[in-house]
């Protein structure tokens, strides 16, 4: 039994721990904070592992985990730079703005810029890999309503894109 379970857990892990860690390096575009919300969020799926229900989807189960951890990520995160006194305006300064120029950051800097709402579906339909029934039920909202975000979202980053585009 604890060998079918070992091997079960670690298939999972291997078709979705990937796709996890990338979901959270979106959030917060550090490898070392995204490896250690990834670890957080298997544990916890490990722990609740025997509370799954079989009707869901085992990985929109997983994703309302990651989306959990995430948040619970972003609350310590809020409560550290509480404590913090640096300047924090000076600490932007110093980051590089070269990879500014990069499509591809030009893209995720877009897609930053959306509701969280909207970030959330586009990170887990393109990030993640998921179905729209999968993100619908790790979001606990209705099909079109993933559908909708989906499309106003992408079109928002098509138009902040081209912003952006012809300021240059």
């Amino acid at each position: 039994m604890k060998d079918e379970f070992s091997r079960e857990f670690h298939e999972f892990w291997s078709q979705t721990a990937g796709r996890v860690r990338a979901f959270m390096f979106c959030t917060c575009e550090n490898w070392t904070d995204a490896d250690d919300m990834t670890q957080d969020c298997f544990l916890r799926a490990l722990r609740a592992w025997g509370q799954y229900r079989a009707e869901a989807s085992r990985k929109a189960w997983l994703w309302g985990i990651a989306k959990r951890t995430r948040a619970d990520w972003f609350r310590r995160k809020q409560r550290q730079a509480a404590i913090v006194t640096e300047d924090v305006e000076a600490l932007i300064k110093e980051v590089p703005n070269e990879r500014k120029n990069d499509k591809i950051d030009l893209v995720w800097d877009a897609i930053k810029k959306l509701s969280r709402e909207k970030m959330d579906v586009i990170h887990l339909k393109f990030t993640a890999g998921l179905s729209y029934a999968q993100i619908a039920e790790a979001l606990g909202i209705p099909v079109g309503t993933v559908r909708s975000r989906l499309h106003r979202g992408l079109n928002e980053v098509k138009i902040l894109i081209g912003e952006k585009e012809n300021e240059a």
